[in-house]
């Protein structure tokens, strides 16, 4: 059987939604003939059993949604089944509508439904009104906005299946589209993820606005005697973090291991409510505390293996810290919890339940 993955990133880019597409195409290669689509410097090339193609294109929502579906086209190519995710979801279930071509949409982001992936207001009480977070440019772009979010909302309409990693993203899916997704925990390779030991840092992942890098600024400031640890990209206007005496950065790491070997315990203050943090999951697998933010999906990953707190409380999360390394037996405690909850979130137990609901929706035999 043939299989299509497109996706805007692929192997070029590593996040979250990234290890996971990396996850699944190997998967698929095992078994069927595997195609993927995702930007980069051009050009085809086998990797892991994949053919990738390479789309050299500026990395923009509203060029992507415009556009992908001609790149599509060129690779001449008729598949059994397609995968897509990201902001070539769009265009990608289009092509293949027009194909009949059954098409599986993975949601991993916010922007399917606010370019600013609810950055600065409640997911419900957005209301799309794009100009008041992104004023003046909002006032001027709003018609491509309205595009983008017009052209997301039809895919996940159209799709014949609609998979979701967490209640929370079911729930805002059905808010913006009437659609009723399926929950299909991530297939997460959390073992590729356990660090051999573990040290002293306070871990935060993915230096950006959206992950709470605000609230971290002010948990360093506050907190000059403990040692942050910072992994992962770094977004403008961020990097005087690296300077700082009480920071151990690292920027970003191929081998993530390196960072939780550095942890004693991982916050994660998203700001936005975010989908599913792979980092939560790989930390408990670590036998790592976790602090996250008391909202959207860090909050379910982290729920009955976690503590869960408000961003707004700076001090609250002072306190938090200061008690798990102060309690040595409750840091313990709080680790084997978490370890607990993640024990049955396995490669193979992931992917077995993508296949069967893949089989259900459309007949595929995966």
């Amino acid at each position: 059987m043939d299989v299509l993955f497109s996706a805007q990133n692929l192997f070029t880019e590593v996040g979250g939604a990234e290890k996971v597409a990396q996850n699944i195409v190997r998967r698929l290669a095992k078994k069927h003939e595997v195609h993927a689509v995702a930007r980069g410097k051009g050009g085809d090339y086998d990797r892991e059993g994949v053919h990738v193609h390479e789309v050299r294109c500026p990395n923009n929502i509203l060029f992507i949604n415009l556009f992908w579906g001609r790149f599509l086209d060129r690779l001449n190519i008729k598949p059994d089944l397609v995968f897509t995710q990201l902001n070539a979801a769009p265009p990608t279930v289009f092509w293949a509508k027009k194909k009949s071509i059954p098409t599986v949409f993975h949601v991993h982001s916010f922007e399917h439904f606010c370019l600013d992936s609810f950055g600065y207001d409640d997911v419900y009480a957005c209301g799309q009104r794009c100009w008041r977070c992104r004023n003046p440019r909002g006032i001027l772009l709003s018609p491509a906005y309205k595009l983008i979010q017009e052209r997301n909302r039809k895919a996940l309409q159209e799709a014949d299946v609609v998979i979701t990693p967490s209640n929370f993203m079911r729930d805002v899916v059905r808010h913006y589209t009437g659609r009723t997704a399926d929950v299909v925990p991530n297939p997460l390779d959390l073992e590729s993820a356990r660090a051999a030991g573990k040290g002293d840092g306070i871990l935060f992942v993915g230096v950006n606005r959206h992950k709470g890098a605000d609230l971290v600024s002010e948990l360093v400031k506050l907190m000059p005697n403990r040692k942050f640890v910072l992994a992962g990209r770094t977004e403008k206007g961020f990097e005087w973090l690296a300077k700082e005496r009480n920071v151990e950065y690292l920027g970003y790491v191929n081998d993530i291991r390196l960072a939780y070997a550095k942890a004693r315990i991982l916050i994660a203050p998203s700001k936005m409510a975010d989908n599913s943090p792979t980092a939560i999951y790989e930390a408990m697998a670590n036998g790592i505390p976790v602090i996250a933010s008391d909202t959207g999906g860090a909050a379910e990953a982290a729920a009955e293996g976690g503590i869960l707190l408000s961003t707004a409380d700076a001090d609250g999360w002072v306190q938090a810290i200061e008690r798990l390394f102060a309690d040595e037996t409750a840091c313990r405690r709080l680790g084997e919890d978490g370890k607990r909850k993640v024990q049955g979130l396995t490669m193979e137990n992931g992917w077995k339940a993508l296949v069967r609901k893949v089989g259900e929706r459309t007949g595929v035999a995966l």
